[in-house]
């Protein structure tokens, strides 16, 4: 337990020194520090990876989900500081994450599906894509645009993001709640889903967000990596 706790300790002052970088002034610096916090995660599931036994394929889709998403930051850091090519490292960005995504939705399937219950199969998609289908339409209402040529690509990853949050939801759901595991890797992804769906507002609507607002939804995505990381720990 005493080295979870360190990493999780040095990765939340990690963190914490990325964001107030961030709202400070963002430059190279603090993508580096932004990439320090993140491999701290990354550190985490590895650890927890071969510290605790069994569960190889929901160990190792969830260390692959982290280990895109370092790599989705990385991405979307160089975007303040490349001007000229900022829509293609979001473009990257975006991939990224969509596939960090699919590890993971992959990963609950694998550790909490029960052979039999179809349904729990097929609702996690169907709610992935109503709330995708609502939000583009309330969205475009609150002045978020996307742009015709990124609109496919914050579709998909839309769809990714929301059927990772809605698998997590039903796979709990299953078995109803009793599950720590299940019930930390669900909480994290709703702080995923709470981040992003920030994050659009702060990249696709015109004006300036508050410093705080980029503050909250740093916080809520380390909070989401960490907990759906920590949460192998309590595999049984």
């Amino acid at each position: 337990m005493t080295v979870p706790i360190i990493l999780l300790t040095l990765g939340t002052v990690a963190a914490s020194v990325f964001i107030i970088s961030k709202v400070i002034n963002y430059s190279l610096k603090t993508i580096i520090f932004k990439t320090v916090a993140s491999l701290f995660f990354v550190a985490l599931g590895a650890y927890l990876f071969v510290y605790i036994s069994g569960h190889f394929l929901f160990k190792l889709f969830v260390l692959l989900g982290l280990i895109f998403g370092l790599l989705g930051d990385v991405f979307l850091g160089f975007k303040y500081i490349t001007v000229k090519t900022k829509k293609l490292w979001i473009l990257f960005g975006l991939f990224a994450f969509s596939f960090g995504h699919i590890f993971y939705i992959a990963g609950v399937f694998v550790e909490y599906y029960i052979p039999g219950n179809v349904l729990y199969l097929i609702l996690p998609f169907i709610t992935a894509l109503v709330i995708g289908v609502i939000y583009m339409f309330v969205s475009s209402k609150m002045g978020v645009k996307f742009g015709g040529s990124m609109l496919p690509f914050a579709f998909f990853y839309l769809i990714c993001l929301t059927t990772m949050v809605s698998s997590a939801f039903y796979m709990a759901l299953l078995h109803k709640f009793n599950i720590i595991n299940a019930i930390l890797f669900f909480v994290g992804a709703v702080c995923f889903g709470v981040s992003d769906f920030m994050l659009t507002g702060a990249y696709f609507k015109k004006g300036q967000r508050s410093k705080t607002y980029m503050a909250v939804y740093s916080i809520f995505y380390y909070i989401a990596q960490f907990m759906i990381a920590f949460s192998i720990f309590f595999l049984i």
